[in-house]
This record gives C-alpha cells, sequence and structure tokens, in this order.
C-alpha cells in the first residue's frame, strides 16, 4: 500500500465559535408561527487537505489552513391554512443563505490551490472555481479582429474568452474566480392536506445561485462527433447565418478554441427546485374497519423524488463526486443520478 497524503504531526483540533440571535413569534393562537436565527461562525485553525506538488510524491497533505467566517439567516414560517371537520390544510416554509469568506491563510500566501478548477483564496469563499472565464462565442469573422485569442487558428464558432491580465493572449494566466459551489440560498415548502379520510402531502425543496463544474464535459459538450451530445449542444454555431445561441461553439475534432479544458465553458448555474416527495393516504372508516375485525387500516402511496425543474444538464444538479467534501465541492463526473421510488403499503392495527 502507498499512501497518497502526507501525514502532518503538526495538525490541531479545529476551533469554533458562534454567535446567533434567534427570536420565536406565534399569531392568531399560533394559527402562524414565525422562527428566525441570524448566526455568525467563526472557525480557526481550519483543517483541508491541501495540494501538494508531484514532486513531493504524495497528493496531498492535511494541515490547519486559516480562519473561515460563515454568517447567514434561516426562517421558518408555518401556517394553519384551514381547520374545520372536513378539511385542513398546513403548510411549511423554510429558508436558509449563507455567506462564507476566508478570513486568514496559514500556508504562507493568500491562495491555495484545492484542484486543477478550484482555489481557496483571502477574502472568498472557500472552494472557488478559478477558471478561465468564458465570455461567449466569436459569432463572425469581424469579432476576431483586434480580439485576444487562444489560438492562432480560433475562427467564428469558437469560444471567446476574458483577457484578464490585458496582455492580448488566452492562457492560465487569464484565470479568474467565476463561481463558488455554495448557494445564495436554499428553500423547503411542505404542504397537508386532510379531507376527510383522504391525506395528501407535498414536498417541495430548492437550491438558487450554486455552480456545478461538469467534470465530464469534454466528453458530453465536445461536439467532436465521437460521443453522443445532450440536447443543448444542438444549440451550437453552425455558421454565421446560423450561429446558435452564443453559447455553444462549433462542432470541431481539434482544440482549436480551448475550451475543452478547464474553463467556465464546463460551469453550470445548478439552480433547481424539486418535488422531492408526494404522498396519498386513505382511513378506512371506523363503521369498515369494525366490519373487517381491524382497529385501523391505513392505505398509502408514495413517491420520492418525482421530478427536478432545472438547467443543468448532468443527471443531478445537487451531485458531487467527492460528496460532502468541501475541499472539492460542486465537481460531477456523471454521478448517478437519484433514482425515483414509489411505495404502496397498507398499515393495519388489529
Amino acid at each position: 500500500m502507498i499512501p497518497s497524503s502526507l501525514s502532518n504531526d503538526d495538525l490541531t483540533w479545529e476551533k469554533s465559535r458562534q454567535i446567533n440571535f434567534g427570536v420565536d413569534l406565534g399569531f392568531f393562537k399560533d394559527r402562524i408561527t414565525l422562527t428566525a436565527d441570524i448566526y455568525r461562525d467563526l472557525k480557526t485553525d481550519l483543517l483541508l487537505a491541501v495540494q501538494l506538488p508531484a514532486a513531493s510524491g504524495f497528493n496531498s497533505s492535511t494541515q490547519n489552513i486559516g480562519d473561515i467566517e460563515n454568517k447567514g439567516l434561516e426562517l421558518g414560517l408555518s401556517t394553519i391554512n384551514f381547520n374545520n371537520s372536513k378539511f385542513q390544510w398546513n403548510s411549511n416554509l423554510t429558508f436558509s443563505a449563507n455567506k462564507n469568506k476566508v478570513l486568514k491563510l496559514a500556508t504562507g500566501g493568500a491562495r491555495i490551490s484545492n484542484s486543477a478548477y478550484q482555489i481557496t483564496e483571502v477574502g472568498s469563499p472557500i472552494s472557488s472555481f478559478y477558471l478561465i472565464n468564458k465570455l461567449g462565442v466569436f459569432m463572425n469573422s469581424a469579432e476576431l479582429d483586434g480580439a485576444a485569442l487562444q489560438h492562432p487558428k480560433t475562427q467564428a464558432g469558437d469560444l471567446k474568452f476574458e483577457d484578464v491580465n490585458g496582455d492580448g493572449v488566452i492562457n492560465q494566466s487569464d484565470r479568474k474566480i467565476v463561481g463558488t459551489p455554495w448557494p445564495d440560498f436554499i428553500w423547503g415548502f411542505d404542504n397537508s392536506f386532510t379531507f376527510g379520510n383522504i391525506s395528501l402531502n407535498i414536498s417541495l425543496v430548492g437550491s438558487q445561485g450554486a455552480f456545478t463544474y461538469l467534470d465530464a464535459g469534454g466528453s458530453l459538450l465536445g461536439d467532436n462527433g465521437v460521443q453522443n451530445n445532450p440536447t443543448l449542444t444542438d444549440r451550437r454555431w453552425r455558421s454565421e447565418a446560423d450561429p446558435g445561441d452564443g453559447v455553444m461553439p462549433r462542432a470541431i475534432r481539434s482544440n482549436y478554441a480551448f475550451g475543452f479544458g478547464t474553463s467556465s465553458h464546463f460551469l453550470f448555474d445548478n439552480s433547481f427546485t424539486r418535488i422531492r416527495n408526494l404522498g396519498l393516504s386513505y382511513n378506512l372508516t371506523e363503521g369498515l374497519a369494525s366490519r373487517l375485525r381491524v382497529k385501523n387500516l391505513n392505505a398509502y402511496f408514495n413517491v420520492s423524488n418525482v421530478y427536478t425543474f432545472t438547467d443543468y444538464p448532468g443527471y443531478d444538479p445537487e451531485s458531487s463526486t467527492t460528496g460532502d467534501n468541501v475541499v472539492n465541492s460542486g465537481i460531477d463526473y456523471l454521478n448517478y443520478p437519484l433514482p425515483r421510488t414509489y411505495t404502496v403499503g397498507i398499515k393495519l392495527s388489529l
């Protein structure tokens, strides 16, 4: 066995200091209840796996890299919308917004490299995407005049990138922070309805503002005629008369466009709204239950992961190849999608 991580005898425990201000309110005999919490969490001596040069013989080393701040707001609203002998309707809404920022690095510089796609830098969120920034597509030959090019053979239909340092050439020196894997906010909305002996429950969840790097984009979006492509490549540039949507470049076998490397061409907004759960149940009436010689009988039908509304081209907008690892969060290499599950059952009390 060969270790991939360099040991570190100087490691210490992370330290955390947190301040919270919260309030709980009830109105109209608690038919409406509101909870709110504002917080600031400061972590010092943060533990992260830092990427090492290949010459070291190791991939990474776990280090106490510095300090990070998390601050945000959490809200919860519960309402009893209708409540009478025949019909009841209850709702529960949750909202959470969090911002994180690196305050200090203990690695001797203001930036560390998490991977080929991400960095951790003082003043920015942890694991920010650090890539060449795609501006669009050269729609015609005239747009090439005086433009910063990534290859001498760049032509109309190829990707256009931002010349960050202004030297007239597009290369790795033009990388910048172009997004983070952390959402601006997340939310949930649950509703339960009861009409007589029938109950219906609907659960929605959503996320807004986070980004995911589609690591398999070179294959899925390559437009090289070798692999099958998702439908969004059908909007590609074909000619100056048919330039497409200005986002997808022309089909090409060679890498003239320098767009099939680590650029924001493969970085996508993963905002979504998901119908997480749908449940329908029926309680047998007391009369029928008595005739069947049972105390209670409940028949139910449930569907989880009903449908996801998103523009993200991968299988699942929440997927991350590294799981909960914050160092490389938001990188998707065709993770297996969430299954849709159907459940039918009966609960019986004798």
